[in-house]
């Protein structure tokens, strides 16, 4: 088989500053790819880095700290950063010149000047598109990323149509270098296995962290403006990793009756919180695939969820939908989900069970195993 000699070099940068998802995946490609037949090496920009993502050697774990530094200086400089990277890039570009390329995001791409060809994973294009939602050097960055990718033979892996849909509109992408690849769940404790069982009031869940796009502020609004917490007692958890103190999305759940700010918690307590709530909420103004929504969907959870980005392809018929934008319309699918019967439960239960077995990673690493071999051929 082709792909049994072919080597692919997996650019893992997104650990340098991802905790997310994103951080998860670059964990486990290179070994995913192994397994698949190919001679996989990774790096972290100017670095050398195990299958772990992982500098091993004191020379690698100096290039490590020093590759940080070279991110952190072109998000402070990004203008300075695209003037020079030409010349800055050819440290990682000989460094890691054999096989493939594989990007895990198109960030990265501009560290290794301009190339030309690759693999490359495109998650959403929300740091351009929705540019208030981000630091403004850093969605300047990511335009120039998407300008380059554009006129590179790079073939772009979407994990969602929405997405591949947003390449070719903005930027002219053509469909045959462009595929799409949802992504798989990640293992949790089953629900008899985890801790922290559901004791006391009734709660709807949001899973999440706090930027904008989640959209917690509208939620929270919404939840207050809903009147389950006087009415009916029933909470609102939120679980995810916290802003600093003071951020005003942070201070507006801490000070609203009935919301619970849980922060992280272990997989075990996530679990739970999966298992026991009334309902799963995900308000976001865009997702690029939207993870807790799919691990609601496996645990069997009540889904309310974004009419926009990628959710609907996610849920489809699996989920209830509200317009993110319309706080009312919000506040009145609080209201449905909490109303509805055993039997409604029951059936919407049961399909979000079973549409979430179509999401595998044996099947998105199947699917990308396949795009390299192509770009090879």
């Amino acid at each position: 088989m082709p792909g049994r000699r072919s080597r692919v070099h997996c650019e893992l940068g997104p650990v340098l500053i991802n905790r997310t998802a994103v951080y998860k995946i670059c964990k486990a490609m290179p070994g995913e790819l192994s397994r698949r037949g190919f001679r996989v090496r990774c790096s972290v920009l100017l670095a050398g880095v195990a299958q772990d993502a992982k500098p091993h050697s004191p020379w690698e774990k100096q290039l490590f700290r020093l590759s940080r530094r070279w991110l952190d200086w072109a998000i402070t400089r990004p203008r300075l950063f695209n003037t020079v990277r030409s010349l800055t890039s050819l440290g990682p570009r000989w460094r890691h010149r054999r096989g493939v390329s594989m990007y895990l995001d198109p960030l990265y791409t501009l560290f290794y000047g301009a190339p030309d060809s690759g693999v490359v994973m495109v998650y959403d294009i929300t740091p351009v598109s929705m540019e208030g939602w981000h630091h403004p050097h850093v969605s300047w960055l990511y335009g120039r990323a998407f300008d380059q990718l554009a006129r590179s033979r790079c073939h772009l892996v979407a994990t969602c149509q929405n997405t591949a849909d947003q390449l070719r509109a903005n930027w002219g992408i053509a469909p045959q270098r462009l595929t799409v690849l949802p992504l798989g769940l990640f293992s949790l404790p089953a629900g008899k296995e985890a801790i922290g069982a559901a004791a006391g009031e009734p709660y709807l869940l949001f899973v999440g962290s706090f930027e904008p796009r989640k959209n917690i502020a509208g939620l929270i609004s919404a939840y207050a403006a809903s009147g389950l917490h006087a009415t009916r007692s029933i909470g609102l958890k939120i679980i995810g990793s916290l802003p600093p103190p003071g951020d005003p999305v942070l201070t507006l759940a801490r000070s609203t009756p009935g919301v619970t700010v849980m922060g992280f918690v272990t997989d075990a307590e996530l679990a739970a919180a999966y298992e026991h709530c009334l309902a799963f909420v995900y308000p976001s103004f865009c997702e690029g695939f939207g993870l807790p929504l799919l691990e609601a969907m496996h645990h069997g959870c009540i889904c309310l969820s974004t009419n926009l980005g990628a959710s609907p392809e996610v849920a489809q018929a699996a989920a209830l939908y509200v317009d993110p934008y319309s706080p009312e319309e919000l506040a009145r699918g609080l209201c449905e989900v909490a109303a509805l019967s055993g039997e409604q439960r029951q059936r919407l239960a049961a399909r979000a069970r079973q549409r979430a077995l179509h999401f595998t990673w044996e099947r998105f690493y199947d699917g990308l195993a396949e795009v390299i071999r192509n770009h090879v051929a």
